[in-house]
């Protein structure tokens, strides 16, 4: 696990206790389980992205980056980091005829970042954190569903910016449209999208328009 992961523990114990399942301790005259690195864990995921994406998207307001970071750290997201790193072969638990359920890989994930911070501290854990999400596409995910056009058009009317969408090509092929749209934010081409139909291809042009806008150079 610490070979997948990049990094060699300076107190290896506290790696082990994060792959100690609560089934396991209990069957193996108790000790510590991995609840409490996990809790820590936790917390330390969620600065990690919070600052990552304050630092990024610098004119964004706070219910923005809020709805952009429960993206990243939903629990089927740390469930499938949790299992590229193979870490249910290294997890000990003792569930009997229960099944394993993939939020046991996460949490033991977070443990595991709760233990990479008591051993080498935040600096050295956001970075691998912010690895391993990258690996897993954080910089896509916080832009799943979001409205494009909307958001460029609150920000031109908070900035006092003209915001407007031109065709810039249209053709037919085989009876199927096909439009190019450009951004203009006071007369000046920010992003250009295409696709089959005006809404789609707007989208496209916005969403370059407010990677543009909105992306920390």
């Amino acid at each position: 696990l610490s070979a997948r992961l990049g990094y060699a523990f300076t107190d290896i114990s506290l790696l082990e206790t994060a792959m100690h399942h609560r089934s396991w301790n209990a069957e193996n005259d108790g000790g510590e389980s991995n609840e409490r690195l996990e809790f820590l864990g936790d917390a330390i995921i969620d600065a990690v992205v919070a600052h990552y994406l304050y630092t990024k998207y610098p004119m964004l307001p706070e219910g923005e980056l809020t709805k952009m970071k429960s993206k990243v750290v939903r629990r089927e997201n740390l469930n499938m980091i949790g299992y590229t790193l193979r870490i249910h072969e290294v997890l000990h638990l003792n569930l009997g005829r229960q099944d394993m359920h993939d939020s046991i890989v996460g949490n033991a994930l977070e443990a595991l970042v709760g233990a990479l911070y008591l051993d080498r501290g935040f600096e050295a854990t956001r970075d691998i954190v912010l690895k391993l999400l990258k690996q897993h596409g954080l910089d896509t995910r916080v832009h799943d569903d979001i409205d494009y056009k909307s958001k460029l058009h609150e920000w031109c009317q908070k900035n006092k910016r003209t915001l407007s969408f031109k065709v810039i090509g249209h053709r037919n092929e085989g009876g199927s449209s096909y439009y190019k749209i450009a951004v203009m934010i006071d007369d000046q081409e920010y992003g250009t999208g295409d696709g089959g139909a005006k809404k789609s291809a707007e989208q496209k042009a916005a969403k370059r328009a407010c990677e543009k806008v909105f992306e920390a150079k």
